[in-house]
């Protein structure tokens, strides 16, 4: 009667296990549907924000740093072959010396999924791999900013301040609102600009520092070229568009 005793108790032992095991295992099922549900959710929106938000603002800045790039290079092909003649037109040039134009992203979607380490939860490995491109790409756009500011800080601003009338080389509608023109009594001497090696100096290094910048962010809008059409790819091959209009 004992032996029969334990032999129900085992059994019954087993079974609660079993339940518990099965309960478990539908659990995490079930949490990782959800998960892979809000994950595929975010891919929508990150696609979308990548496309319309990334790869637009990347189009725009380079256009601005390949004008302010060419305008730079003008300048220096003046003072190279001291074209003083030139000077009214190297005074409407000149202007991208007077300040910093970092490339900064903002796209909180893909950095709220990164936070969340939804990436390292992406079943396809490629595309997995794909997305990890952005990480590198704001990172190097943040130490580009970086370098950028303190390189305009340390050695252009002072340099700006001390010899150049900035209202003389920026024009906006901001001074013409106002009327508010050059200053009446301090202007530039440009004609000894063009002997200045300071001046030659500063303005080869912010000539470079835009090449390398625009060099940086055609190399990004590829990363995210690529990005994009994966998504898309994924996107489409999983119908998730469909798929959340079902819902």
């Amino acid at each position: 009667m004992e032996k029969l005793n334990i032999k129900y108790i085992v059994i019954e032992i087993s079974l609660v296990t079993i339940g518990i095991l099965v309960a478990i295992a539908i659990n995490n099922w079930n949490s990782e549907r959800l998960l892979n549900k809000e994950i595929d959710n975010y891919l929508v929106e990150v696609q979308y924000e990548i496309e319309n938000t990334g790869i637009k603002y990347q189009r725009n800045k380079i256009k601005l740093l390949e004008s302010m790039t060419e305008k730079l290079v003008r300048v220096m092909k003046i003072v190279q072959r001291n074209d003083l003649d030139s000077i009214p037109y190297l005074k409407q040039l000149i202007w991208p010396i007077g300040t910093t134009w970092p490339v900064e992203y903002s796209l909180p979607i893909i950095d709220e999924f990164i936070n969340k380490d939804y990436l390292n939860h992406i079943n396809d490995d490629s595309l997995k791999s794909t997305l990890k491109l952005y990480s590198g790409v704001k990172e190097n756009s943040i130490m580009m900013a970086e370098f950028n500011t303190e390189q305009y800080l340390n050695k252009v601003e002072s340099y700006v301040n001390k010899n150049i009338e900035y209202l003389e080389i920026m024009d906006g509608d901001f001074w013409k609102i106002n009327e508010i023109v050059d200053h009446p009594r301090l202007k530039t001497n440009f004609k000894k600009l063009f002997n200045d090696l300071e001046f030659w100096n500063v303005l080869t290094l912010k000539t470079e520092t835009f090449a390398i910048e625009l060099s940086n962010l055609k190399s990004h809008n590829r990363h995210f070229e690529t990005i994009n059409n994966q998504l898309k790819s994924y996107i489409k091959k999983n119908n998730l568009i469909e798929k959340r209009r079902e819902e």
